[in-house]
């Protein structure tokens, strides 16, 4: 076997090294000229992009470009052109890249710029992130399924609870049709006390019919998408889902919303959830306070998030678990799983927002969120 023969010259030398280089990357690597025609391209690069050998070198870059991106490039380019100022060289940005068979993949793109006498010459490197987004992706839906299953296993806790509160409204209904009957079937009907007892029987059908609509929403699967909501209605709401009627009956909830506190930007049910695990928890710690007392409150935070605080009057945080409190598998309950805090912080970074413990005063414990605020253009 023979060694390969040596290049004559400086720049045959240099050619073999941008071959080799272009070889052996693991990334695509793309050079066009000023006119975005392909001068080389990586072997990489063509089988990522379906295409064969140096199939790709004479074409116009924007083969491998999909709208609405190929006519940010054209214009970017003869912007660079025309007036040298650089607006992507040297930066990077996610967009997507087109394959000879039409299909788009997500990428990672950088540009820089080189000279080649006289004639300006850009190289793209070029990451593909389909595996990165794939496991994002996976990541997201393991997120959203053990969220949902939080909230299943919630409302089973709360089954019995919930069945008597359901059975109540039903009883009433029972009642009051069996009484409006009753008036029919005297000899001489009275129809206005009929009527009556047939409107009472339909508010209480309005109830059953609330309280299983929520129940529905709260437990559904739910994809994620974020959405401008008003605060206050959100966590009022959730009291309703979260606080069976004796409980009400037992515990005083205050909320503090002030009015001119900025909507913000959540998926809905995964905050209900985040409030309903933390009401929950604040119960369960008031259980044997003679006065159980919960109070609600918001304010900005640092200008971008609004900060939500749950407080309580119960024994405080265990101190032992204080450093672990939103680790999974860590509960204070002899029959906790361990995972509702652990959760609340899962959605809430997802959310890009930050959630802490700390004690409250005199006694009990207080928890807090910052979620973002929904900016004037999201209003």
């Amino acid at each position: 076997m023979k060694a390969p023969k040596e290049p004559d010259t400086e720049l045959g030398r240099r050619d073999l090294l941008v071959e080799a280089l272009l070889s052996l990357s693991p990334d695509m690597i793309v050079t066009i000229d000023q006119h975005s025609v392909i001068q080389s391209i990586g072997a990489v690069a063509a089988t990522m992009l379906g295409y064969e050998g140096n199939e790709l070198v004479g074409q116009n870059v924007k083969v491998m470009i999909p709208p609405p991106y190929r006519d940010e490039h054209e214009a970017n380019v003869r912007r660079y052109i025309d007036t040298h100022e650089a607006h992507i060289i040297g930066v990077g940005r996610k967009l997507e890249a087109q394959r000879k068979d039409g299909t788009l993949f997500p990428i990672y793109l950088r540009v820089a710029e080189v000279w080649d006498g006289g004639n300006p010459l850009f190289v793209g490197l070029i990451h593909d992130l389909t595996k990165e987004e794939q496991a994002k992706d996976r990541e997201q839906e393991m997120r959203t399924a053990m969220q949902h299953m939080s909230r299943v296993a919630s409302m089973g806790e709360m089954a019995t609870g919930l069945a008597h509160e359901i059975n109540q409204p039903l009883t009433a209904i029972n009642q009051y049709l069996s009484a409006a009957s009753h008036q029919l079937r005297n000899g001489k009907p009275d129809i206005a006390s009929a009527q009556e007892f047939i409107e009472k029987a339909s508010r209480q059908t309005e109830r059953t019919s609330d309280i299983i609509r929520s129940l529905r929403k709260f437990v559904r699967f739910t994809g994620g998408e974020k959405t401008r909501c008003a605060l206050e209605p959100l966590i009022r709401e959730t009291i309703d889902l979260s606080l069976l009627e004796s409980e009400r009956k037992r515990i005083t909830v205050d909320v503090d919303i002030p009015d001119t506190l900025p909507d913000v930007l959540v998926e809905p049910v995964q905050i209900q959830q985040v409030l309903h695990n933390l009401l929950r928890n604040a119960l369960e710690a008031t259980a044997k306070v003679v006065r159980p007392h919960i109070r609600i409150f918001a304010k900005p935070h640092r200008e971008t998030h609004v900060q939500i605080c749950l407080e309580d009057n119960g024994p405080g945080i265990d101190s032992a678990l204080k450093d672990e409190l939103f680790e999974r598998f860590v509960s204070g309950k002899s029959q906790g799983l361990g995972i509702g805090l652990a959760i609340c912080r899962s959605i809430v970074s997802a959310h890009g927002g930050t959630i802490w413990a700390e004690e409250a005063e005199p006694t009990g414990a207080r928890f807090c969120f910052a979620i973002p605020a929904a900016t004037r253009s999201q209003q």
